[in-house]
């Protein structure tokens, strides 16, 4: 089988890497537009996937979800990202009664083989929770996680580590949980209570750096130095984009 080449190397920015070499149960990353957010989640799955103890065959088994909570978004953003980074890695279906589903498969240099499924699911309300009790997964990813409901964070987190199961390759998962990206919430989301508030045991919040900061005059916004992902940004990303709104 043909080996792919994968990049799994780290950022310049600090609170990124954290993440992205975060193992608790539950990670979740927040900062504003713009700041690798989704990269770092996708990287994450990517690395999480070769870490994968080996079968009897030689084979890394996992599988995920995706989650967005539209499907316009879905696929206007989230699968197009995801795919970036995976690009060469496997094949993506689309159509049939089946949801989009990236099947990948490649070869590591110890000879062991990646296989894996990431299943891109859109859940925007509470009954969107029956469509979860089916799956049997490693890990799931919520992307821009705010904007989901509790309910569907919730159900999820009773649906991971139980693939790969021993009756089925005999090996365990290596690592298993629920990834999460997300811009700024308001302080009455749940988000926000759970991150700032009740900090549950197993989970691990991040947050960014802004990318503006006060200035001395009223109104006024200077950019913030320790902003992350700026080299991959346009000049002045977070002063320019200011300009006409309060």
């Amino acid at each position: 089988m043909q080996r792919a080449e994968i990049s799994l190397g780290v950022t310049q920015y600090p609170v990124l890497n954290a993440f992205m070499g975060s193992r608790e149960r539950v990670s979740a990353i927040m900062g504003p537009l713009g700041s690798g957010k989704t990269y770092g989640a996708v990287q994450r799955i990517l690395k999480t996937m070769t870490e994968q103890a080996a079968n009897a065959e030689g084979v890394r088994p996992t599988r995920w979800l995706a989650v967005r909570n539209t499907y316009p978004d879905l696929c206007g953003t989230t699968i197009k990202d995801f795919e970036a980074i995976f690009e060469g890695l496997g094949t993506m279906k689309h159509g049939g009664l089946e949801p989009p589903t990236f099947h990948v498969t490649f070869s590591l240099k110890d000879g062991t083989r990646v296989q894996s499924q990431v299943i891109f699911l859109a859940l925007d309300r509470d009954d969107a929770v029956r469509k979860l009790r089916g799956y049997q997964i490693t890990g799931v990813w919520f992307n821009e996680m705010k904007e989901l409901v509790k309910s569907v964070v919730d159900m999820a987190d009773l649906r991971h580590g139980r693939y790969p199961s021993m009756a089925a390759g005999g090996v365990r998962p290596t690592w298993h949980g629920m990834l999460g990206d997300t811009n700024a919430p308001d302080e009455d989301h749940w988000y926000f209570h759970l991150a700032e508030e009740v900090r549950p045991k197993g989970w691990k919040f991040y947050r960014q750096p802004g990318g503006v900061l006060p200035g001395e005059g009223e109104g006024e916004w200077i950019p913030n130095p320790a902003a992350e992902n700026l080299s991959n940004l346009p000049q002045d990303y977070y002063l320019q984009g200011l300009e006409g709104k309060d």
